[in-house]
């Protein structure tokens, strides 16, 4: 593993990271779906990868 600087890094590629348990905490996610998430993810993940991988429930009744 390479210790890198983070003062030597592009700004532009920069991607924030979080932890999958905090994200579905503050986004309301059933703990069902954080598991599921943390086992597909792992614990950590960016803010896209979560929102692509989160299987929200259709809750609209189709008439």
């Amino acid at each position: 593993m390479r210790h890198i600087d983070g003062r030597h890094l592009d700004q532009t590629q920069v991607k924030h990271v979080w932890e999958v348990a905090e994200y579905c905490r503050k986004a309301g996610i059933h703990q069902a779906e954080e598991k599921r998430l943390i086992k597909v993810l792992g614990r950590y993940a960016s803010a896209h990868e979560l929102q692509m991988n989160i299987v929200r429930p259709n809750n609209r009744a189709r008439s």
